[in-house]
């Protein structure tokens, strides 16, 4: 029965559990929605259960199409990598690892001019998007690994972490703030007061912030902006008077230069380790080993 499934059969299924949608995966196969939509009939069929919900909003996996995507994720990246080796040394080396905002600016920028220094022939890739993508492509061995803080537990599935140093969330404000000039230390409340910058609902650094300020007896800022673009907040704080939340790694230039000033408001709450996340049991190739030991370097400066 299962060998009726051919490899158009996992592409579409693919590109639609993906995609949440008929219409979009249609689009980024190039063909027709009727023509996907036949395809993914003889899916089921062949697999004998329903791989879809269908709603409003597109479609949804049940628990058998769930299954199914972690068996085909696998069996596709297993083929394209058999491609890839069979290609010898006609395949240009790469390293591809996916960056989270706080270590941009910082770790990953060292380590990719180190490293280009000593490889120039090898390309770099640098992905960049939210957590659960990034973890996706790192299962679908798309990615060598993630550079960044520590995942939340939801995220630690089939991964290791390694660690490489610890990093605080910060208070920040510019100079002129009136905060700055406050004799004795402020509290979770005197912010109570402020415009707050804060990340968005759902992100580990605002799980930790809300940790932070609920243990202190605020639930949560009531004049607040939320953003996961750290580029917004500094434009912003350049120009308006207000407090933002985020990583030190997101603004350490800044405070560096001065244009910005840690409000020192301090917990345990507020530390988090920042690190490597593998993909479980998958070695690396000699490059990206080679690429996250300059990462290892490169964070020493900040352990």
């Amino acid at each position: 029965m299962f060998s009726r499934l051919r490899m158009r059969h996992i592409r579409c299924f693919l590109a639609v559990a993906k995609a949440g949608s008929v219409t979009h995966a249609a689009r980024q196969l190039n063909s027709s929605q009727p023509a996907v939509s036949r395809t993914l009939a003889e899916i089921e069929e062949i697999i004998g259960s329903p791989l879809f919900d269908r709603t409003g909003r597109g479609v949804s996996l049940t628990d058998a199409g769930a299954k199914l995507m972690r068996h085909f994720d696998i069996a596709l990246t297993q083929i394209e990598a058999g491609a890839v080796a069979a290609q010898g040394d006609s395949a240009k080396a790469r390293v591809a690892f996916g960056v989270l905002p706080n270590v941009a600016r910082t770790v990953a920028v060292d380590a990719v001019a180190e490293f280009k220094l000593t490889a120039p022939d090898i390309d770099v890739e640098i992905h960049w998007a939210a957590v659960d993508e990034l973890i996706a492509r790192l299962a679908r061995g798309e990615l060598d690994f993630i550079l960044g803080r520590l995942l939340s537990l939801e995220h630690l599935k089939g991964v290791t972490f390694e660690h490489l140093y610890a990093e605080d969330i910060i208070f920040v404000a510019r100079p002129d703030h009136p905060f700055v000039a406050l004799d004795g230390p402020l509290t979770v409340q005197d912010f109570e007061t402020q415009q707050m910058l804060v990340p968005l609902a759902g992100t580990i650094i605002r799980r930790e912030m809300d940790k932070f300020i609920v243990a202190r007896g605020v639930s949560e800022f009531p004049n607040q902006i939320e953003t996961v673009s750290f580029e917004f907040t500094r434009s912003y704080l350049a120009q308006h008077q207000c407090v933002a939340v985020l990583p030190r790694g997101a603004v350490r230039q800044e405070l560096a230069a001065g244009t910005l000033v840690d409000l020192a408001l301090r917990g345990d709450e507020l530390v988090s380790s920042v690190g490597l996340t593998f993909f479980r049991d998958r070695a690396l190739s000699a490059e990206a080993e080679r690429f996250a030991d300059h990462v290892r370097a490169a964070a020493r400066q900040f352990g």
